[in-house]
């Protein structure tokens, strides 16, 4: 069923416009009588049928909203440390289809990929843009948020105040299962770039606290390893179940 974020919830019959409504319309091919979602972007659905298709608008009538449940009750931060090409991007909208809260670029020691000031705004509005359609796409609630990057020893210290951290670092030998039974329902967890994290990059993350762990003996891209991880978090929580 086709899903469009909408700034508030319709209290009668109303069209949907813009690139929303010309999506449903022209690209969907949307027909009288069939069912979309509104949704607030705050946690509330709002099932709607397709009363009229103008080929660049639809004309919507809501039924009674409902509370959207797909959003998970652990809210995990993916904190990627900048990797090269457009590997990002996958990491943002796998990440979101999986049920991250949001999504942070990180700035670490051995990141070979730079942001160029001039270009992060632009940057940032493409990940937004993909993180929206990937919310879209899986049902969330919500859209998660694309942080500006930040330099990682900010990074650990913000997220040390606000909930758990887990640091994965392939010379570490924890298991995460174990680690997770002690952790809370805010987590943040840190992944390396391509070249992993300097040896005093995971002294300065033990020393805040944080859990320093392993993905098991395989050799995971980085692009892979916040994905397993994120996976593994939310099924040790319940967040897998219907």
């Amino acid at each position: 069923m086709a899903r469009f974020f909408v700034e508030e919830i319709p209290q009668g019959a109303c069209w949907l416009e813009g690139e929303a409504g010309r999506h449903g319309a022209k690209v969907l091919r949307l027909r009288p009588g069939e069912q979309v979602i509104l949704c607030d972007g705050k946690g509330t659905d709002c099932p709607c049928t397709v009363e009229e298709n103008t080929g660049q608008s639809l004309l919507l009538n809501p039924g009674p909203p409902v509370p959207n449940r797909a959003e998970p009750r652990a809210r995990v931060t993916v904190c990627q440390c900048l990797p090269k090409s457009d590997k990002l991007e996958t990491v943002v909208q796998k990440a979101v289809e999986l049920g991250a809260c949001s999504i942070w670029p990180i700035e670490s020691q051995y990141c070979v990929s730079r942001w160029d000031p001039k270009s992060q705004e632009k940057k940032l509005a493409r990940l937004q843009k993909i993180a929206r359609e990937a919310a879209m796409q899986s049902g969330r609630g919500t859209v998660p948020r694309v942080l500006a990057p930040a330099p990682l020893v900010a990074a650990l210290k913000a997220a040390a105040q606000e909930g758990d951290l887990l640091f994965f670092y392939e010379r570490a030998t924890a298991s995460l299962r174990k680690s997770l039974q002690g952790t809370g329902d805010r987590v943040f967890l840190f992944v390396g770039p391509e070249g992993g994290f300097a040896p005093e990059e995971a002294a300065l993350a033990e020393s805040l606290g944080a859990k320093i762990l392993s993905l098991g003996p395989r050799i995971l891209r980085t692009e892979t390893a916040p994905l397993a991880a994120l996976s593994a978090i939310l099924y040790e929580k319940g967040e897998m179940e219907r």
